[in-house]
């Protein structure tokens, strides 16, 4: 008696669809697919990753510091007033912590650093919250007094300052950012 072990070919066609269609579909129409595909699509354009831990960011952060940490950021910089400071370098990014983005900017008072703004990519908003939600949960920090805030945004206290984002879905003219206020810039607003 021998065993008949070839594969019916409606089994063979079927595993044949999955194994081409099933990797696309992953790609393109699940969350972790489609952020994969933005940061290969960074890479690949050259956009440098920006992999700092803004919660553990203080004042006495210098521009020549943050260059020498992160020396693929091709930052533009320029002197003049700005909300925090005197100075002002953005540069920008294909990533913030393996979520696309798009870029960083830096507000100096003098050389030292005030405030932070990471612009990433609206789909990625709810993703960033829970960045923000994880990283600023597993820090002990010191009471920062919090500034009143609009309703909308929110405020967490981090060990030299604040996170700020907007809270619930993007609307069509928000802006789809992460922003750090060092205690001194708080104290000065």
């Amino acid at each position: 008696m021998s065993a008949d072990l070839k594969l019916p070919k409606a089994y063979k066609t079927f595993l044949m669809l999955v194994l081409v269609i099933g990797p696309f579909f992953w790609l393109s129409f699940t969350e972790e697919g489609q952020r994969r595909t933005d940061l290969a699509l960074m890479g690949f354009l050259g956009k440098p990753d920006f992999n700092a831990a803004l919660e553990a960011f203080d004042s006495r952060l210098t521009e020549a510091k943050l260059r020498e940490t992160f020396p693929k950021l091709e930052f533009q910089c320029a002197v003049g007033t700005n909300p925090f400071g005197n100075r002002l370098c953005g540069a920008e990014i294909g990533a913030f912590n393996q979520i696309p983005a798009r870029s960083v900017l830096l507000f100096f008072q003098d050389d030292q650093l005030r405030a932070a703004k990471v612009v990433y990519q609206p789909p990625y908003h709810a993703m960033v919250r829970r960045w923000v939600d994880q990283r600023v949960g597993t820090h002990k920090v010191n009471p920062t007094p919090v500034p009143a805030q609009e309703e909308g945004v929110i405020a967490r206290p981090v060990a030299h300052g604040l996170l700020l984002m907007q809270d619930g879905e993007l609307t069509h003219d928000a802006d789809a950012a992460l922003i750090w206020l060092s205690q001194a810039a708080i104290a000065d607003g």
